[in-house]
């Protein structure tokens, strides 16, 4: 079995008994659906997010250079922590809209 398969699997029945307990325990609507629809709102404002970090970031690094004079590698924007910060800004973004409406 690939690890890929395993992963999926995993979340699946996680996600399982995570929406059995949230019935049965908390009382929560069997419906999903509408948090499925805020799930993928947030993963289009988190890639959104992160091409806009991206774009902003190369334009740092070339703006840098100039200024400085030095060496300052494009690589560092393609660090994994700056998808994790920018879907957190894709949350905060978000729950900020929703409060706001």
């Amino acid at each position: 079995m690939s690890d890929a398969l395993y992963l999926i699997g995993l979340v699946a029945l996680t996600s399982w008994l995570a929406w059995f307990g949230g019935r049965r325990w908390l009382g929560l609507d069997k419906a999903v659906r509408p948090a499925l629809w805020r799930l993928l709102e947030w993963v289009g404002l988190a890639v959104a997010f992160y091409v806009f970090n991206l774009l902003v970031g190369v334009t740092a690094v070339v703006v840098l250079r100039k200024l400085t004079g030095s060496f300052i590698s494009l690589y560092v924007n393609t660090d994994a922590t700056l998808l994790l910060l920018s879907s957190f800004q894709a949350l905060v973004f978000q729950w900020w809209r929703a409060d706001s409406e």
